[in-house]
């Protein structure tokens, strides 16, 4: 508002400053009477009249080709606007030469009594006409004291609520100023204060710019309330708000006081030099003033630059620009004030008012772009809210669509900016709009739109495909629970989901790519031959990868397997179309490529089998220990937890063989996929409780010593030393142990 009211006086002034025309050209000479009537005779005749009129249309045509043949250079046209603007800055230079007019003419209304007396009178009428019409004012200013005071010390949070008040309070406040009008008027009317000509006019001009004062003035504390915070409409606090009052009093004093008064001055006599001196002085004091807030308020400003983009989602790179716009935004604005001010000082043609107008028009386009960006926000908000239906079917909506929500924010930002800059672009001068509609404008449109078709089509192809193949596997039931997929379905989907992709990443960049001028086919070309030279020069990676789409398409592997691969046992944990990613017992990952695998024992297909093989002792009756290990069988298979890995009745194949202790019986289990190993330290736990249970031996192992025999075939003494209770045993009569076996 301080700009505006700032900007509003240079413009008033240099809208009225401009230089007087030139003197007149020169009258022509009289015409002859023999001429006039040669061309009355012309325009009688059709035929020469139609002759004039085609002689006249050859000689625009040759004057238009010889100015298109001397179109002048860039020299030239430099040259041409230096001479302007040295002869914009000697205009300039005389006028303020010219001061001394103006001296003259102030000490001549002071030293003649006539001029003297005249202005004694003239003032005193007007004194007399300001003092009734602030008398009035002040008096209706008192009737309204007590509303005004209620306005003030009403308290509403509500912004909006704050704006009826706002308003009632600004018309109590200009009803006075009514008042002052009207007191005026009348008293003007009255003949021992009414005035003639020019005078009449230069009182007028006061009373105008007292009333324009104090409606700026009025409009000024009706956004601002210095002293009223309850119904302030900007959060402003009170020491900004008085501060910005202050100087918005001193701006429009300064301005719209002086250029009137010098408006008034220049009706009663003031020299054209003088007046245009006056109006100079005033646009660079009023300059001057802006500079001055503007270095005052640097540190605040820039501090509300900073904080706007603070807590925004806006990249590193913009807020770095930011900050530094902070750091250097008095500098900049200071430039455009004395830039401006140059402009209108020296009266360069159309310059003046053409840096008001872009500068109104960018305040406009800053203001709309603002406002856009605000509403473009809040739709792709509310676009990519989730209801909560939808959030009910599909789990994974709303995470996936908050991921592109970022990007559409700063996607909004950047267009929104792209297209701010070729407004103010156009706003200053550049004709964005003729390069736009131009061919390559035309063109560079056409394929912005093309690529972002594509891009946003890839996208919403990418993002259909992902969702599907994701809701699929992780599908759940009625009560919530996860439907177990296939291993099958768990393994080729996500390798479905990664080739389409590096499809869409292919096809994507060749279409972006054509459309931006590039000839694909060379790089298609490239790439088969690129292609065939890594096939030959990678026969093991085509190994590998044919190998790997052979195994997967045949289903002979699967993510979540228990298989053993050569030396290599454990747990597939991934797949890619040409590697194995395998995790054994220990934790340890291998990673297989699919070219060294010659064999593949899945252990989790269907169904498995546990094969046990069970020592007793050569006494025991083997019928009734198959009995106990078909009851232990039955027993597992009704067992809540032990039972829900068995698939069918334990299988006693019967004695397999006789050991060198032990006779050892066979069977099995057949169980769920990867289960053997649990079923199998199950049962061996239950066979050694139960055959504990029923005195069913387990035969140790035993060794038979052999200490061989001497030529007379005896046997060689073994000294054997045995200890009971910490006493030895009497020794035999011989003294020597009888050599033999003995278990251990």
């Amino acid at each position: 508002m301080v700009l505006v009211i700032g900007w509003a006086g240079l413009f008033a002034t240099g809208a009225l400053a401009a230089d007087p025309p030139a003197n007149p050209p020169d009258r022509p000479a009289a015409a002859n009477k023999a001429d006039v009537e040669r061309l009355i005779s012309v325009i009688e005749d059709p035929q020469a009249r139609q002759k004039l009129v085609d002689d006249l249309r050859l000689l625009i045509a040759a004057d238009k080709t010889g100015q298109d043949a001397e179109e002048p250079g860039l020299l030239s046209l430099i040259s041409d606007k230096l001479q302007d603007l040295s002869d914009d800055v000697l205009a300039t230079a005389s006028a303020v030469a010219d001061v001394g007019h103006m001296v003259n003419w102030l000490g001549h209304q002071v030293t003649d009594p006539r001029l003297r007396a005249a202005w004694i009178d003239m003032l005193g009428r007007l004194a007399a006409i300001v003092c009734g019409g602030l008398i009035f004012e002040w008096l209706t200013k008192l009737a309204l004291l007590r509303p005004r005071r209620w306005l003030e010390n009403c308290r509403t949070v509500n912004r909006w609520l704050r704006l009826p008040l706002v308003c009632g309070r600004g018309i109590l406040e200009l009803l006075p100023i009514v008042a002052f009008i009207l007191a005026a008027y009348t008293l003007q009317m009255i003949p021992l204060l009414t005035q003639i000509g020019d005078a009449r006019q230069a009182t007028i001009m006061v009373v105008v710019a007292y009333v324009v004062v104090r409606v700026l003035l009025v409009l000024v504390q009706a956004i601002l309330m210095p002293r009223s915070a309850t119904i302030r409409l900007v959060p402003f606090d009170d020491e900004t708000a008085i501060y910005l009052c202050i100087w918005a009093r001193r701006l429009t004093f300064t301005a719209v006081w002086g250029y009137f008064l010098i408006q008034a001055l220049k009706l009663l006599g003031l020299p054209r030099s003088g007046y245009n001196f006056s109006l100079k002085i005033l646009g660079l004091v009023v300059a001057t003033l802006l500079i001055i807030l503007i270095l005052q308020t640097r540190q605040s400003v820039g501090a509300w630059i900073r904080s706007r983009g603070a807590n925004t989602t806006l990249s590193r790179n913009i807020r770095r620009l930011r900050d530094r716009l902070a750091d250097v935004w008095h500098i900049l604005a200071s430039l455009y004030i004395v830039a401006s001010f140059v402009v209108w000082a020296l009266q360069v043609k159309g310059g003046f008012d053409f840096i008001v107008q872009a500068s109104a028009l960018t305040v406009v386009i800053l203001v709309v772009a603002n406002l856009l960006v605000g509403l473009l926000m809040r739709l792709v908000v509310r676009a990519f809210s989730i209801g909560e239906d939808l959030r009910r079917q599909f789990p994974q909506l709303e995470a996936r669509a908050n991921r592109y929500l970022a990007v559409m924010h700063n996607m909004v930002r950047a267009t929104v900016a792209l297209l701010t800059l070729l407004a103010l672009a156009q706003a200053w001068g550049a004709n964005t709009l003729a390069w736009l509609t131009s061919e390559l404008g035309r063109h560079l449109i056409s394929s912005t739109v093309s690529i972002a078709a594509v891009l946003i089509g890839a996208l919403i192809f990418w993002e259909l495909v992902n969702a599907s193949i994701e809701r699929y596997l992780l599908q759940t039931d009625a009560d919530g629970r996860t439907v177990e997929r296939g291993a099958r379905a768990r393994t080729l989907l996500p390798l479905l989901r990664n080739m389409v992709m590096v499809v869409l990443l292919v096809v994507v960049a060749l279409i972006v790519l054509s459309e931006l001028g590039i000839n694909t086919a060379p790089l298609l070309a490239g790439a088969g031959v690129v292609g065939v030279a890594i096939g030959f020069g990678s026969q093991k990676l085509v190994q590998d990868v044919i190998t790997g789409a052979f195994i997967l398409f045949e289903n002979t592997i699967a993510v979540g397997d228990t298989v053993k691969l050569g030396e290599h046992t454990g747990i597939v944990e991934g797949m890619t179309i040409r590697t194995m990613r395998l995790r054994d017992g220990d934790g340890q990952v291998h990673t297989l490529p699919f070219g060294n695998v010659t064999s593949v024992v899945n252990l989790s297909r269907d169904f498995g089998f546990y094969v046990f093989e069970l020592g007793v002792s050569y006494r025991e009756d083997i019928d009734a220990v198959v009995t106990v290990i078909e009851q232990l069988g039955e027993e597992m298979r009704a067992d809540a937890d032990a039972g829900v890995h068995i698939i069918g009745s334990i299988e006693v194949f019967g004695i397999n063989r006789f050991a060198d202790s032990a006779v050892v019986i066979g069977g099995r289990f057949k169980t769920s996929p990867g289960q053997q190993a649990s079923v199998g330290r199950e049962f061996n736990r239950r066979v050694k409780k139960r055959f504990d249970e029923l005195g069913i031996a387990l035969p140790y192992p035993t060794t038979t010593l052999y200490f061989g025999e001497d030529r007379d075939g005896k046997a060689v003494p073994v000294h054997v030393k045995v200890i009971d209770g910490g006493k030895a045993p009497s020794p035999s009569p011989s003294g020597v142990e009888p050599a033999g076996s003995g278990a251990g």
